[in-house]
């Protein structure tokens, strides 16, 4: 289906009121403010009581990552139809799957989900390489159950093979 400009406008105003909206403010992490803006838009020189650490950082779960994920997803393909030549996605993909076959415990399991659930086809070595990661985070909680990065990987791993699995042939 071909969007026209004006449904594109639409669902960018959609997704702005929604993205406004207090039970969104979670998703991104920061639930614990009135308004995102508080937040997003505070500086050292206009309130010198704030400083990176002065307020407590919240988890960004893998299953808000995809949520936000799929709603970025959404803007940025009604974007893209208006713009035949865009490649934004190609690229938003290409960079997910660099830092999800990339060994980082902080990125790694995000790029897994964020790949997951952007990509629109999948190669089998692929697949294998994201099975490979499962292995490896599996292989490291049994050697310690407390292993918090393990089981976050493990996590991000299952998210991503649920998402690809219907792009593989049968």
């Amino acid at each position: 289906k071909h969007f026209s400009t004006e449904e594109t406008k639409q669902v960018l105003r959609l997704s702005l009121t929604e993205f406004s909206l207090p039970k969104f403010y979670l998703l991104f992490g920061i639930s614990k403010v009135k308004s995102a803006a508080v937040i997003a838009f505070r500086s050292s020189y206009r309130d010198r009581s704030f400083s990176p650490g002065s307020y407590e950082r919240e988890t960004f779960a893998l299953t808000s990552l995809e949520t936000v994920t799929e709603a970025l997803l959404e803007i940025m393909e009604a974007c893209m139809r208006d713009i035949p030549t865009c490649k934004w996605l190609d690229q938003w993909t290409e960079l997910a799957q660099k830092f999800a076959f990339q060994y980082n415990p902080s990125l790694q399991p995000r790029a897994l989900v964020v790949f997951g659930c952007i990509s629109k086809r999948v190669s089998h070595g692929q697949i294998k390489q994201i099975i490979r990661i499962l292995s490896k985070g599996l292989e490291s909680c049994l050697k310690g159950p407390d292993n918090y990065n393990s089981q976050v990987l493990i996590e991000a791993t299952v998210i991503a093979l649920t998402k690809l699995q219907p792009l593989l042939n049968k």
